[in-house]
This record gives structure tokens, C-alpha cells and sequence, in this order.
């Protein structure tokens, strides 16, 4: 299984570095891809610099987007939705962090009801997304989470990982 991370600037370093985390203790091949090569600066102050970019990346089984600043302009991005339009085919799982849900709304891959961070209100007001109570929620095969320890949860859940893993790791 090939796991890809997208970073996006100011992209929530904690809940990208639990998935790469739990993708290791999976044994899946793992790595972070973005627009370019260019470092990114997260949240939390953490520079990453991705190690492919969308168009020198291997293929994908599993898309993680964390979330981050200004995810609907990102959404809205031609070269996010070229890239997203590109690899969907070939994706079995789509997991959105706390706010990820916006890229997928904007970019035409998720409506309706989604599961979102509860402080996701205000901006999910302007869409005519629903957001869902439950830490996640499936839409084909996109998750959406309310992110952070949700977001792990629920990708190890799909992979079917063992209860004393997730304990392990805390969740």
C-alpha cells in the first residue's frame, strides 16, 4: 500500500506526522507530495519539504489531506484539481483532516454531509456542506474526519489494524 500525504501551506504538521506514523507501523510505503518542491511551513512552525511533487510521484493507494489555512482556495486551485482529477481513479481511500473536508468540497469530490473539526463551523456555513457529529464519516471512498487522533482512527480502522496497535499509539 502507497500512502501519499499532501502538504499544503501551513498544513497541520501533527495530524501529517500521525498518519506517516501509523502507515510505518502498517509497513506501507509512505511519503509526502505537493504542488512543488518548495519547503512548507506548518502550523505548529515545523518546515517539511515534500519529497515528490504532483507531477514526479509514484502512484497512490490511500490520499491523506490534513488540514490547514485556506483549504477552499485550495480547492479551487486548478493545479490541485488537475492533480487530484489525475489520481482519483487510482485511489482506494481519501482520509480529510480537521478542515481537509473544504479541498474535497471545492475541488467537486465530497457534498453533503461531512465530518469536520467542531471550530470548522463558521466556515462550513458558507458551503452547503452539512457538518456530521461523528469523528468520521464515508462518502465512497472518501473519510472525512474531525482530524487529529480522528484521522488516525479512522485510517487504521479501513486498514483493519489490530485494537492493541491503536492502543499502542493512544487512540
Amino acid at each position: 500500500m502507497r500512502l501519499g500525504v499532501l502538504l499544503t501551506p501551513g498544513f497541520l504538521e501533527a495530524e501529517a506526522a500521525l498518519v506517516m506514523e501509523a502507515a510505518r507501523l502498517l509497513g506501507w510505503e509512505r511519503f509526502t507530495v505537493a504542488r512543488g518542491r518548495t519547503a512548507l511551513e506548518g502550523s505548529a512552525g515545523a518546515v517539511w519539504t515534500p519529497k515528490y511533487t504532483f507531477v514526479a510521484r509514484p502512484e497512490l493507494d490511500v490520499l491523506v489531506i490534513p488540514g490547514g489555512p485556506n483549504m477552499r482556495k485550495l480547492g479551487r486551485d486548478p493545479e490541485h484539481q488537475d492533480w487530484l482529477n489525475e489520481v482519483w481513479g487510482s485511489l482506494r481511500a481519501v482520509f480529510a483532516g480537521a478542515n481537509g473536508a473544504l479541498l474535497l468540497w471545492e475541488a467537486g469530490h465530497v457534498s453533503g454531509q461531512v465530518a469536520a473539526h467542531p471550530i470548522t463551523e463558521e466556515a462550513l456555513s458558507g458551503t452547503t456542506l452539512e457538518r456530521s457529529k461523528a469523528p468520521h464519516h464515508w462518502q465512497g471512498k472518501v473519510c472525512t474526519t474531525q482530524g487529529y487522533l480522528a484521522l488516525a482512527k479512522a485510517m487504521l480502522d479501513w486498514a483493519g489494524f489490530a485494537e492493541e496497535a491503536r492502543a499502542h499509539l493512544g487512540l
